[in-house]
């Protein structure tokens, strides 16, 4: 009787090794009751040869737009304008002209120094600037000053006018005419002989 006993206890004590060393044997789960995720390959860098066109096709068009934009704003400008100066004064004498209808322009300038007059036609477009035309023609040995001589100024944008070497000279005072002006000029050239009396007794004493 007794070594039946033993042998079911020393059976019984297999089976329980055999369990521990089945359970200690399977995979163990950190977390039992989220299921396991699978690795994610992180994405492979990318080389600096392969980011270089796509930085380079960004820059261009980018500048393309900004060209397209200046085209579009270059295509739909309108003006036309003309200066002129003829100082006899100084014997000097300057022009200009100039007309722009989208892409395209046209204009001319000139001058004369007492030397020559010189007169320059020119125009541009999307192909650049160029001279179109020039004439140089001798007109004296110099220039010819006049001090009785005048300045007409004119410009499509301001008006025209004129001025004389006085005007310069003696440039008008705001909120005082003309003929004020002549009189306090007459008044001080009529007391200024009293002065110089004046110091000279002054001195003879």
């Amino acid at each position: 009787m007794v070594p039946s006993t033993a042998r079911s206890v020393t059976f019984a004590v297999c089976l329980v090794l055999i369990a521990a060393t089945l359970v200690n044997s399977a995979p163990q789960k950190k977390f039992p009751f989220t299921k396991p995720r699978l690795a994610v390959p992180e994405p492979e860098a990318r080389s600096s040869a392969e980011d270089e066109p796509a930085t380079s096709d960004e820059a261009t068009a980018q500048e393309a737009s900004e060209e397209s934009l200046e085209k579009i704003q270059a295509k739909s400008a309108q003006y036309s304008y003309d200066t002129s100066v003829n100082d006899t004064i100084n014997d000097h004498a300057i022009m200009r002209q100039e007309e722009r209808n989208g892409l395209s322009l046209k204009g001319m300038y000139s001058y004369s120094d007492g030397f020559f007059k010189r007169t320059v036609h020119y125009e541009a477009d999307d192909k650049g600037y160029r001279v179109v035309k020039e004439i140089n023609i001798p007109i004296g040995n110099g220039p010819q000053v006049d001090p009785h001589g005048k300045a007409d100024v004119s410009s499509s944008l301001t008006g025209s006018y004129s001025i004389t070497a006085d005007d310069i000279a003696k440039p008008k005072r705001k909120g005082v005419s003309a003929s004020e002006e002549d009189a306090a000029a007459t008044s001080s050239e009529e007391e200024q002989p009293d002065d110089d009396q004046a110091e000279s007794n002054e001195t003879q004493q």
